[in-house]
């Protein structure tokens, strides 16, 4: 059985010989210069975990039948949803570019004996592929494909 630790079990054995300084926020976080980013990077963690509830949601309507999928179909379609699936649009697409711009930094510098294309080169295939992927994507749900 476990017991509790002795509240100064992890402290130095002496003290060091300067003293730590409080924790303090930087001065202008969190919305201003370079910390905006990083607070709305952080804030589309939440948009994800709404949108993963609202997938369980949908996933629970459709076990229920066709009455309760019409439902979640029509709340979809009101303004709400639809400016909170824009914000979510706008997560995605903030997020993906963001990702975008790190990759040609996280490259090795060889891969065996061939050296990485340039970073734009890199830029241009992911969106590419991004974009494709996309509109196959829409093409599928659309019923294009498949359908």
């Amino acid at each position: 059985m476990a017991r509790a630790a002795h509240p100064e079990a992890m402290a130095p054995s002496k003290p060091g010989r300067t003293r730590t300084a409080p924790p303090q926020m930087p001065p202008r976080f969190p919305m201003q210069g370079r910390y905006r980013a990083y607070t709305l990077f952080d804030a589309t963690g939440l948009i994800y975990l709404l949108m993963g509830f609202g997938v369980l949601h949908a996933v629970r309507a459709l076990g229920d039948g066709g009455a309760a999928w019409r439902a979640v179909l029509t709340g979809w379609a009101s303004p709400g949803y639809v400016a909170f699936h824009l914000l979510a649009l706008a997560s995605v697409l903030l997020v993906g570019v963001r990702f975008f711009r790190l990759f040609p930094k996280a490259q090795p510098p060889r891969i065996g004996p061939v050296k990485p294309p340039p970073g734009p080169v890199i830029h241009g295939m992911l969106y590419a592929v991004w974009i494709g992927v996309s509109v196959l994507f829409a093409a599928i749900l659309a019923g294009g494909i498949f359908g």
